[in-house]
């Protein structure tokens, strides 16, 4: 085999490696800094001012969770495990009581705050499937405090 030959396969294999992690990280899909304030507004309504945005570590922890901890993935992704749909763990209307389910998935816009889940476990992985869709949310566990 020649050198420029050698050279060729080795760029081939490199630009498929590319290839199959962009095409995992694609798979995924992070919330954006935007989408926060929303999402606290829509689930605390008039509320949202006094519970969330007034307490800095508690809206810390709220901008952490949304775009640190919690991911959308393909349902591919888990194959073979069961796990409980979003819906079977009711709504979070507390402080909203217009709040409903969307009638259609849109990852742009779905709300996880939306529902009552387990965001501040430390313990471990939660994974709750979006009803109707190919998708599910990835809440991954809070650190624990250092003391």
């Amino acid at each position: 085999m020649t050198i420029m030959r050698k050279i060729y396969v080795c760029m081939v294999f490199l630009f498929l490696g590319f290839c199959v992690t962009a095409q995992t990280k694609n798979n995924r899909y992070n919330f954006k800094e935007h989408q926060v304030d929303n999402f606290i507004k829509e689930v605390y309504g008039d509320q949202a001012q006094k519970l969330i945005f007034s307490n800095q570590n508690l809206y810390g922890s709220f901008k952490k969770l949304i775009l640190e901890r919690m991911e959308i993935a393909k349902k591919t992704e888990i194959q073979g495990k069961k796990v409980p749909k979003i819906t079977a763990e009711g709504m979070l209307d507390t402080y909203n009581s217009n709040l409903k389910h969307d009638a259609t998935f849109n990852i742009n816009t779905f709300n996880p705050l939306k529902y009552k889940l387990a965001f501040f476990d430390i313990q471990s992985y939660r994974m709750y499937e979006i009803d109707n869709t190919d998708y599910i949310l990835i809440i991954k566990p809070q650190p624990k405090l250092q003391n």
